[in-house]
């Protein structure tokens, strides 16, 4: 299934990730972007689905398709697989560095023929797409006979027909993306737990989110019923490269796991480091042609780039990508998460992605929060800036300001204020009286006041209000980091 990421050097494709905004907020906005979606002016959309702060604010549903239906996602099956085998590695059941020999030895002569160069594969390079086995399934469409997918799928054994397919590279070497090389993950799961995919999924993932509602079944055109159920592997397992049919609603609930670090209610499914090397672009602009720009890249299963709105603003985002325009994104910048579910087959044009760039990211910022806490200054004002800290409970945000009377003379601030989601109203408070080092009382007086707006993770606006002066300046980020 092709990326849609913008910075991709693909043609016919444009970054198509979607968004809203919360309805009681943008009610007109959101009347309207319903409306465009209905008319078709981005696609065949059925559905889409936006949490912020872990709150659904915005659902909603078209071209016949209702809450509960099941939507086959396609390739956002190989971040599910992805999961399933983080899941497993947390178990202490499947390691990176396993090779394929561990998995598919007791099917397959491994040491010999056909197979034998598949013996250094690890665990890791299946993730990665980095298998080193020759696959090509972009240059023609997947309905077309000369799609390796189609000779896969319509042979006896899939994992036989990736496993003997020839090499053109060592592992690690290049990213190659195969979906049948990411059903390989289904054995991996059998083989360690004693488990089909399906039971593994809803047994440790799907069971505690609270997902009961899955399907497996292939593409057909006449919808859900007519395609594939059989599936042909020796274990008859689901494959976990292609094929889940999901809810939008839990697509969302699935993205909300990997936004809160692998965390559900309280209870811990997936480690955060996995989820972390999940979002690692092993694969990008440095050593591979099909990615663009910094940013732009591949994980364990999931699609990386970079997001730009209308404010000029960017925001690192992990994505769930299937084929026709199944979308799991999750920008945690924002603390958000969007769903989109379409029948794009053939349709090319501006989608979900556009939807998010200009409408919905220029409304949002990000919470001022524990993140935004190190040191700030204004680059045209160099030698004098601030000190900003959020309280524990992220409350209070607590400030320094290191800066200079109208003379020339050194002169420093305390700031002390509530916040309020992107904001925080602060005093600004003056002293004077106290000796350095010295146990003198000190005299605070209120300067002014100030309010504090987040940009992005590096940006922060700081209006100021007092005798002296009136006017807001933007604030850049000198240390601290924006996880």
């Amino acid at each position: 299934i092709r990326p849609i990421d913008y910075h991709i050097n693909m043609k016919r494709f444009l970054l198509l990730p979607a968004l809203l905004f919360c309805a009681s907020l943008y009610a007109q906005s959101f009347d309207n972007l319903s409306s465009q979606i209905a008319n078709g002016d981005f696609g065949n959309i059925k559905a889409v689905v936006i949490s912020h702060h872990g709150e659904v604010i915005y659902e909603d549903y078209f071209r016949g398709s209702q809450r509960n239906d099941l939507h086959q996602v396609h390739s956002v099956t190989k971040s599910v697989g992805s999961a399933l085998i983080g899941i497993a590695n947390r178990q202490g059941k499947i390691e990176l560095d396993d090779n394929l020999t561990r998995f598919f030895g007791t099917l397959y002569p491994m040491n010999s023929g056909e197979f034998s160069d598949k013996q250094a594969i690890t665990v890791e390079h299946v993730l990665q797409q980095r298998s080193g086995i020759e696959w090509d399934e972009w240059s023609v469409p997947y309905t077309h006979p000369a799609n390796p997918m189609g000779a896969a799928m319509s042979s006896s054994d899939w994992y036989r027909y990736v496993l003997t397919t020839p090499m053109d590279a060592q592992p690690g070497e290049k990213f190659t993306y195969n979906t049948a090389g990411s059903t390989l993950m289904s054995r991996m799961i059998r083989s360690t737990t004693g488990m089909g995919p399906r039971q593994f999924a809803m047994t440790e993932l799907f069971g505690p989110l609270g997902i009961s509602n899955i399907h497996w079944e292939g593409f057909s055109p006449q919808g859900m019923g007519n395609g594939m159920t059989n599936f042909p592997n020796p274990d008859g397992d689901e494959p976990l490269g292609f094929m889940l049919w999901l809810r939008p609603l839990d697509m969302l609930k699935f993205g909300e796991l990997y936004l809160n670090d692998g965390v559900h209610e309280g209870r811990r499914i997936i480690e955060k480091e996995w989820i972390e090397a999940s979002w690692q672009a092993y694969s990008n602009h440095e050593n591979t042609d099909l990615f663009t720009r910094p940013g732009s890249g591949y994980g364990y299963q999931w699609w990386t780039t970079i997001l730009e709105d209308t404010r000029d603003r960017s925001f690192p985002t992990y994505y769930a990508d299937g084929w026709a325009h199944q979308f799991i994104l999750i920008v945690p910048q924002l603390d958000l998460v969007v769903v989109s579910v379409a029948e794009d087959y053939e349709y090319s044009g501006p989608g979900i992605g556009a939807i998010l760039r200009t409408i919905v990211l220029p409304e949002l910022s990000p919470a001022l929060d524990r993140r935004f806490d190190g040191a700030w200054y204004n680059p045209q004002t160099s030698g004098q800036g601030l000190t900003l800290e959020v309280s524990e409970d992220g409350s209070r945000l607590i400030g320094f300001w290191y800066t200079y009377d109208v003379n020339g003379a050194k002169r420093w601030f305390v700031l002390n204020g509530d916040i309020n989601d992107t904001t925080a109203d602060v005093s600004i408070i003056q002293t004077s009286g106290g000796v350095f080092l010295q146990p003198d009382p000190v005299v605070e007086s209120e300067w002014g006041t100030g309010r504090f707006t987040t940009i992005d993770c590096d940006h922060i606006n700081f209006e100021i209000i007092s005798d002296e002066v009136n006017t807001s300046v933007e604030l850049t980020r000198i240390t601290g980091v924006c996880e």
